[in-house]
């Protein structure tokens, strides 16, 4: 009798440690794969059939060390720029017909994410005031930014060229102050809207 229990407890105990995996895999498996995807896997790789449809940058960059004014009052600086998703348009002293479509498709994919629209800004930073006025009044919602000597274009503008990005392409950073993935200007918007509902739904922050 004092046999048969002796050798049921290893099986019992190794049913106990099973389940323990199983529910721990339960919880862990999905974050486990929100870091490895968000982190840069190729879209052949990446987990789960979640894809990203931008390019990701990688390594991401840190932008923490700019400080760009405002067309109006005040600025907006990398000490300030954690908390939200940005979408940064990085624009030259004029605005041809393919920088007002990149301008229209992030306006409108930010609308399309709903209730979290709060969470992403736009910033776009252009030289002209004359073409800031007409973006601010097309634009609304968006930070018009000046150029500057220590401005955020400063810190994309040699990531633009080391990955053959386009004049009108856009960037995404993230809450952390990271530039994390491209926007190309032919990018389907419904395929950017995608991307950016997933990385809402795995952001903890912003």
């Amino acid at each position: 009798m004092n046999r048969e229990k002796t050798s049921g407890a290893p099986v019992s105990r190794a049913v106990s440690r099973g389940k323990l995996i199983a529910v721990s895999a339960l919880f862990l498996g999905p974050l486990i794969a929100a870091l490895v995807w968000y982190y840069g896997l190729n879209a052949g790789n990446a987990p789960l059939g979640e894809a990203n449809h931008a390019p990701l940058i990688t390594p991401p960059v840190p932008l923490e060390n700019f400080e760009n004014p405002l067309y109006g009052d005040g600025s907006v600086s990398g000490a300030g720029l954690p908390g939200k998703w940005r979408i940064v348009h990085i624009l030259g002293d004029d605005c041809p017909e393919a920088c007002g479509k990149a301008l229209y498709n992030t306006r409108q994919v930010r609308l399309a994410v709903g209730k979290d629209a709060g969470r992403v800004q736009r910033l776009i930073v252009v030289g002209s005031t004359q073409v800031a006025r007409e973006i601010t009044g097309n634009h609304p919602d968006a930070a018009v930014l000046k150029p500057d000597a220590n401005g955020i274009e400063t810190r994309i503008l040699p990531v633009r060229q080391r990955h053959g990005l386009g004049s009108h392409d856009a960037f995404l950073v993230d809450p952390q102050g990271n530039l994390m993935m491209a926007v190309p200007l032919d990018l389907d918007p419904r395929l950017l809207l995608k991307d950016l509902k997933n990385l809402l739904r795995l952001s903890r922050i912003g």
